[in-house]
């Protein structure tokens, strides 16, 4: 079975922006490396990665919620609908072995904040978070000051990157480490 790569992004970015084409060449990147990629299964930063994973020859799936009226992005190979937005949230930081994030508002947030109260209360094991540009790099920094604990978490775990090729090194030294 091969790992899975969880996005979390925005919904609101537009194909025509820079940032939707760099995250098409990390989907494929992900895809090239042998690894699946999940998303929320919309559009913007979920429907750009889903559509670089395809490219490739890659497998996507994409988590949904049962009722919303938008249908998952044209790339998604298999979608699952989630009963409500919490369960939604937990499948797609559960189905990871590893994480990418981009830019996006509180969506984001809880998705972020969730993935990392659960490793900080070892409800489940530490998994590599990979932030793409600066976006949440102040957040992630005011974490550092609350505990011994979360900062070695973080310090463990979280990578920064600012261009497609960098998640290239990254995927080949934590291929072998991924939590399965």
């Amino acid at each position: 079975m091969n790992k899975v790569i969880t996005s979390f992004g925005t919904a609101f970015l537009k194909t025509d922006e820079p940032l939707y084409g760099e995250i098409e060449s990390i989907g494929r990147y992900i895809a090239g490396a042998g690894m699946n990629v999940c998303s929320g299964g919309d559009g913007g930063s979920m429907e750009a990665i889903s559509k670089g994973a395809k490219m490739a020859g890659g497998f996507v799936t994409g988590i949904t919620v049962k009722g919303r009226s938008a249908e998952p992005n044209p790339y998604v190979d298999n979608n699952i609908a989630a009963e409500n937005l919490m369960e939604r949230i937990i499948k797609l930081i559960n189905i990871a072995d590893a994480y990418i994030i981009f830019k996006g508002g509180t969506g984001t947030l809880l998705e972020i904040s969730a993935a990392l109260e659960l490793m900080n209360k070892k409800a489940m094991p530490e998994k590599i978070m990979i932030f793409y540009g600066e976006h949440w790099k102040e957040v992630i920094d005011s974490l550092k000051n609350d505990s011994e604990f979360l900062t070695g978490l973080l310090e463990r775990n979280v990578r920064f990157i600012n261009s497609p090729e960098e998640i290239k090194e990254i995927l080949n030294n934590i291929q072998s480490k991924i939590h399965l």
